[in-house]
């Protein structure tokens, strides 16, 4: 916790120590710098101002265009709660201080104007709210921090300033990269879809693929680049097979021995024709390339056994096998869900990683019910 100076020494006002808030910037400052994502950006202004202000609690909220919406997307402190929590236009303190053009909002404890949002049995507190604009006027959020004693000072309120302003930076930057991404994935999609296009492949395989791999990846706990490079795989995994003749690929009965040959190097022409992609991760590139591999080591196109395997090429095994066993393809009529999944418990240890098909078969258990909202004070 921050040291406080003497109130004497200051004038009378009770701010934070100079040197503190000073070591507090320029952690924030690097952390800001790391941040690889607006969640992260949020999370960290979050925390570090409960750390520069001392206070009892701090929450960002994001501001969503399209349902019109500020949403609770980051807290920290000892009373946090209210992650999801969502303002409709016009309600609560953190849209007062949105639509005003002033740069910080400040309600002193006791103060309860109308369109305060207040839980009942909740203490009033004192509290801040600095919203995030772009130079252009565009509103990205509102950062806001509350406590009961001492009151916040003008330092206090220029710092919490200063704290937004950073991470209106910081935030313009990680939107203009995940922009960037979105366009890259447009471009991965297309190449995802030539398949379909050209009747290779059942439609939709592409989008439910890159669908299945982000629900997967996020039961596995990966982390955020990890699931970009298994959906980036999922779009292109395939991709190899424009190659492949359609007497091949549509052949309705079973390949002969030169057939499947031809068959199985389309991972390998994939990888060629996936290299070619400028700054493309070898994360991909694996996908592309051994996600026909098998546990057991029989698979292709280089008889790769167990963790030798790379990882999300083992993840991407399970899902495309479930997604071709579920969709009609030349050769067979689909399975139905249970039987497909029945058929990935009787194969892991065997062609799949046993882990991993653990995972996957906790996405199609029953979904549980959504936990009530808790709301606080002053949002």
């Amino acid at each position: 916790m921050p040291r406080r100076a003497d109130p004497a020494s200051l004038g009378g006002s009770v701010s934070v120590d100079d040197r503190a808030a000073l070591r507090v910037m320029l952690d924030l400052s690097r952390s800001l710098l790391a941040a690889a994502s607006g969640a992260e950006v949020e999370a960290t202004l979050t925390r570090q101002s409960v750390a520069l202000l001392d206070t009892r609690s701090s929450a960002f909220l994001r501001y969503l265009p399209d349902p019109d919406v500020l949403r609770v997307t980051a807290e920290a402190g000892a009373h946090a709660g209210d992650l999801g929590l969502t303002l409709a236009r016009g309600q609560g303190a953190s849209w007062r201080a949105a639509l005003s053009e002033a740069p910080l909002l400040h309600l002193r404890r006791g103060e309860a104007p109308p369109w305060v949002v207040r839980a009942p049995g909740v203490p009033p507190v004192h509290s801040l709210f600095a919203p995030l604009r772009s130079p252009s006027g565009r509103l990205l959020g509102v950062l806001t921090v509350g406590r009961e004693d001492p009151p916040f000072s003008p330092r206090d309120e220029e710092l919490l300033v200063t704290f937004a302003n950073a991470g209106t930076v910081t935030l313009q930057r990680t939107y203009e990269t995940a922009r960037a991404a979105a366009t890259r994935e447009g471009a991965l999609l297309a190449l995802g879809l030539a398949l379909e296009a050209r009747d290779y492949e059942t439609q939709g395989h592409t989008g439910r693929t890159v669908a299945l791999a982000g629900r997967l990846g996020r039961a596995l706990g990966l982390d955020e680049a990890a699931q970009d490079h298994l959906r980036q795989g999922a779009y292109l995994h395939d991709i190899g097979k424009l190659s492949v003749s359609d007497d091949i690929l549509l052949k309705p009965g079973p390949l002969t021995p030169e057939e499947r040959t031809q068959m199985q190097h389309h991972v390998l022409t994939g990888e060629a024709l996936v290299r070619r992609i400028p700054t493309m991760p070898r994360e991909v590139l694996e996908v592309v390339r051994s996600h026909h591999e098998r546990w057991d080591g029989t698979g292709y196109p280089d008889g790769l056994a167990g963790e030798a395997i790379p990882r999300l090429a083992r993840l991407f095994s399970v899902i495309d096998v479930f997604d071709a066993l579920t969709h009609q393809r030349p050769y067979r009529a689909p399975l139905s869900v249970p039987g497909a999944l029945a058929l990935l418990r009787a194969e892991a240890g065997q062609q799949f990683d046993p882990g991993v098909v653990a995972a996957f078969l906790t996405l199609f258990a029953d979904p549980v019910g959504p936990q009530a909202m808790r709301g606080k004070a002053g949002l």
